[in-house]
């Protein structure tokens, strides 16, 4: 018999640019698992937030996944993986 295991939800940080957000960066569109790692790859006046602001703004993956501001949007998600199973 096969048995499906229980997986604990992976959190997706979609971090959008309205524009480049620096000098010879083409991309707009990064994923971050947390937080935190987004600001080991942008600056504050980059993302136009502090990250302590985005932990206070609450965001939550149903209610409220996204918080914009004048230079990126970043939306909460949880990414969907194949189940592993147990045989």
């Amino acid at each position: 018999m096969i048995e499906k295991k229980e997986k604990k939800p992976i959190t997706l940080y979609h971090v959008h640019f309205f524009e480049a957000p620096r000098e010879g960066l083409t991309e707009k569109d990064f994923y971050f698992g947390s937080i935190s790692a987004i600001y080991e790859h942008f600056e504050v006046a980059e993302i136009g937030i502090q990250a302590s602001s985005i932990y206070n703004f609450k965001m939550d993956e149903v209610s409220n996944p996204v918080y914009e501001n004048k230079k990126c949007r970043i939306r909460k998600s949880i990414l969907l993986t194949k189940s592993k199973t147990n045989s």
